[in-house]
């Protein structure tokens, strides 16, 4: 009768068994498999070859160049990177609601995209140099949307919003906590910049958005 070793479970041939070399190699070969690393082009490719994946299964993926494991209901990476974007080309606005790019700028809008980590959490942290053209108040926020959909999960607000009120350029940021993503799934955070007041002109400079998986 075939033996298991105590540890991962693989089996291995007994005195008593059938004397067929290839079928134990074959049977340990097999249980190995799903042991080891599993190397993949991406995560489609590794979705078609895996299609019941087992708790704790590891596999690469060359495209995005990231480790992935299962949890036991989704794969998701086994270290989770922010993801970090920077925009030096200075730029304005007088939008009083939130806007995704600015006038003057190029490479806006900064879409930072995503994959909600296991908790369904992220820290997002914008900021920039900016100023406004009067005495009054300028923003500099964050909205997070489901790729899949467009659909907004959480709209950029004055809460949540770097802020600048003078005439003298400064440097500032805001931090927040995402909360309730869909593990798994693909979200963007984009910087978003507005005005207090339409007759108030802000300026921004040197901007950037990171996001951090809350492990």
């Amino acid at each position: 009768m075939t033996a298991y070793t105590p540890l991962s479970g693989l089996p291995y041939p007994q005195p008593t068994d059938t004397a067929n070399l290839p079928l134990h190699f074959q049977s340990m070969a097999e249980a190995i498999d799903s042991r080891t690393i599993l190397r993949y082009a991406n995560a489609a490719a590794r979705d078609a070859a895996v299609t019941t994946p087992a708790a704790g299964m590891v596999a690469w993926l060359s495209s995005p160049g990231q480790l992935t494991y299962y949890t036991g209901t989704l794969w998701s990476p086994v270290a989770p990177a922010p993801v970090f974007l920077y925009n030096n080309d200075a730029g304005t606005t007088a939008s009083t609601t939130p806007a995704e790019t600015l006038t003057g700028a190029t490479g806006d809008p900064l879409v930072a995209s995503f994959v909600a980590p296991p908790t369904g959490k992220v820290i997002v942290t914008v900021g920039s140099w900016m100023f406004s053209s009067a005495a009054s108040n300028g923003y500099m926020g964050a909205t997070i949307k489901k790729v899949s959909d467009n659909s907004v999960h959480l709209a950029s607000s004055i809460d949540r919003a770097a802020n600048v009120y003078n005439t003298d350029r400064a440097s500032v940021s805001s931090q927040f906590l995402v909360t309730g993503l869909t593990a798994g799934t693909v979200y963007s955070a984009t910087p978003t910049y507005w005005s207090a007041a339409s007759t108030n002109t802000v300026s921004y400079d040197n901007r950037f958005i990171r996001v951090d998986p809350m492990p």
